[in-house]
């Protein structure tokens, strides 16, 4: 029985200092861990310094912020229908119109019985026709446009 006891006192013994060591090991990596993260703290608390004194020294100058909840809120939404008009020429169409002036963003639908381009731009679909009518002048020609109302502007296309 004594055979036991001591047998058992050593082994919670050499337990107790493989634990020690697990936990010095443990508390090593969390103090590298700590290290870092302070680090990382001041490179953030320096950028935003930065931050602030660029925008500081961009006031001084006047220079202004873009407002962009002013564009989006800007924007318009017009849609083009096509009448006549293979897959290739409205790809063109639709490749000319993103190249407008104003306009922010394109999407087609391509239908043989009739196909359409959905744009996001700014100001009102007159000044978008205007536009169009720069940028691919023999499509968008009055002969071509069969009707036009605020937010849609219809083409038939004759071959």
């Amino acid at each position: 029985m004594m055979k036991k006891i001591g047998i058992l006192c050593l082994a919670f013994l050499l337990l107790g200092l493989v634990n020690a060591k697990a936990q010095g090991a443990v508390d090593r990596l969390l103090g590298k861990i700590d290290k870092v993260s302070e680090k990382v703290d001041k490179a953030g608390a320096t950028a935003d310094k930065a931050g602030k004194t660029g925008s500081l020294i961009s006031n001084f100058f006047g220079k202004k912020k873009d407002n962009t909840s002013a564009v989006v809120a800007a924007e318009t939404q017009t849609i083009v229908n096509i009448s006549g008009a293979d897959f290739a020429t409205l790809k063109s169409i639709a490749e000319k119109a993103e190249n407008t002036k104003g306009v922010i963003s394109v999407k087609t639908k391509f239908s043989t019985g009739g196909s359409s381009i959905s744009l996001q731009h700014s100001g009102t679909s007159d000044d978008l026709l205007k536009a169009l009518q720069k940028t691919n002048p023999i499509v968008f020609a009055e002969k071509n446009i069969s009707g036009m109302e605020d937010g849609q502007i219809s083409i038939i296309i004759k071959k």
